[in-house]
């Protein structure tokens, strides 16, 4: 039998419902007799639910995300309980430490994944907190058996600080059965829409993208919808005052968002940090052109001028001017959609990526 452990800080909802990490649970566990998870309760109980081969096991939230250092700890009683014979971690820090020294204890393979640049970012710090950090990223990144990176960008950084590191490349995937579009062309709306979506956090840049869209808007009858939620709404909010063509929600549904990005002429991601959000590759699949930030390991996947634009973080200069750029110009608007869409066929297909994906990880116990 391979019975995998998945473990995450998250917090998760009861098995009972549906959400789109669940939907990568179900994908990963086709391949495996007993798909486990170890993740954060919405509430301070421990619960344990089971939906045919996914088992999901959930500690006390406790306060934020890093008490999950601590309850991460549980995982020995699952591993020893349910014959875990490989450990997959999504983050080198939280769960991931825990993991690789169980790791050297019991000998069990650890899977580790690298999903943002902010652990590089501590490796140059020299603030006391972001040393110690970085001491216990670079623990998990030396004793796991293999460590996934999101493109060969993000494999190149790894390597540059350890160069034994096993890494592997599997590419963020975009589900094209849902996120497929009508569209026959490329002619822009009245008024043009423009679109993010995000958790609303000062790192995703969208007080950026609020000051470049109220100075266009004196140029171009145009929307601004941002999607997501979170402790900046408010401030958002505030800074967008006296603009009716800037809204912003909190979460939709999957189809609600699909509807929504049908309706969109050009979608940003004007963030100051991230990993290789899925967000891109799904607006890509829209057959939208995307503009996005030279920021960690994006310009990895979007190449300025073929596939997207880039532009340089907190710049609400460039970021309209980019806007104005496609607006301007019907036929970069179309060769971005073609080359962006054929990559997504190509490389980030949902099933082929998720084969690749699976492989791996059972490539790991041999």
């Amino acid at each position: 039998m391979v019975n995998l452990l998945h473990i995450s800080a998250n917090g998760f909802p009861p098995l009972g419902n549906d959400h789109s990490t669940k939907k990568i649970w179900l994908e990963l566990a086709k391949g495996f007799d007993e798909y486990h998870i170890l993740g954060r309760a919405q509430d301070n109980k421990f619960h344990y639910y089971n939906e045919g081969n996914i088992h999901l096991h959930l500690v006390p939230k406790l306060s934020k995300a890093p008490s999950f250092a601590i309850t991460s700890f549980y995982m020995i009683k699952i591993i020893k309980k349910y014959d875990i014979n490989l450990v997959l971690s999504q983050c080198p820090i939280l769960g991931g430490f825990t993991a690789n020294i169980i790791k050297k204890v019991l000998n069990i393979p650890v899977f580790q994944e690298i999903h943002d640049t902010y652990y590089f970012e501590l490796f140059k710090s020299k603030k006391m907190k972001d040393k110690l950090l970085a001491k216990i990223a670079m623990f998990s990144i030396k004793n796991a058996t293999k460590v996934r990176a999101l493109n060969q960008m993000m494999e190149t950084m790894i390597l540059e600080h350890y160069q034994k590191a096993n890494t592997v490349v599997i590419e963020n995937r975009v589900d094209i059965s849902r996120f497929k579009t009508n569209k026959k062309n490329n002619i822009l709306h009245d008024p043009i829409s423009i679109t993010s979506i995000g958790t609303f956090v000062y790192r995703k840049g969208y007080h950026t993208a609020i000051n470049a869209i109220k100075s266009l808007s004196e140029k171009y009858n145009v929307s601004l919808t941002l999607i997501g939620g979170g402790k900046e709404k408010e401030m958002l909010g505030t800074l967008a005052e006296g603009y009716s063509n800037i809204k912003l929600y909190d979460r939709l549904p999957q189809e609600k968002l699909v509807e929504l990005l049908e309706g969109t002429d050009i979608y940003i991601q004007p963030s100051i940090r991230e990993g290789m959000p899925r967000t891109i590759l799904e607006a890509m699949a829209m057959k939208l052109p995307v503009i996005t930030t030279n920021v960690s390991t994006i310009p990895g996947t979007i190449i300025n001028g073929v596939n997207g634009l880039v532009v340089e973080p907190e710049d609400e200069v460039q970021l309209e001017n980019a806007i104005i750029k496609l607006i301007k110009d019907d036929n970069l608007r179309k060769e971005i959609v073609n080359n962006a869409h054929a990559n997504v066929v190509n490389r980030f297909e949902w099933n082929s990526a998720f084969d690749l994906y699976r492989n791996e990880l059972l490539k790991t116990l041999k």
